[in-house]
């Protein structure tokens, strides 16, 4: 029988998926995707999650779940330092150079984006 490989799924490939379409877009879609992208994230995930522990916040079970959400809130501010510095890239290249990025461009801006989406954060 053959070995079967699985793609895991991970907060990575929300800034894969982010290189891509941003390396296709004007520099000014890539400049708002990267914009809209860092809000939501950065903001507006991390804001609805405390919003719904507040409401709900005398169920013992939800204590527990509040406590472990507090601890990974970061994750969600990691991808939208992450989504915001490939916008901002995409916005000045695609200004700079007219034509779309390639596939070891795009790797390589994927990369440096989530190794300085941990620094900051």
């Amino acid at each position: 029988m053959a070995k079967r490989y699985y793609r895991r799924k991970s907060n990575t490939s929300i800034i894969s998926d982010t290189v891509f379409i941003g390396a296709r877009l004007p520099w000014w879609g890539a400049l708002v995707l990267g914009a809209v992208l860092f809000v939501i994230f950065y903001f507006a995930i991390p804001a609805w999650i405390e919003s719904k522990i507040l409401v709900h916040g005398d169920s013992p079970l939800l204590f527990a779940v509040s406590e472990v959400m507090s601890r990974r809130m970061h994750w969600s501010q990691y991808i939208g330092i992450a989504c915001g510095l490939v916008g901002v890239y995409f916005a000045i290249r695609n200004f700079l150079v007219a034509k779309s990025a390639f596939y070891p461009e795009r790797g390589i801006i994927g990369f440096v984006a989530r190794m300085l989406g941990r620094e900051i954060n």
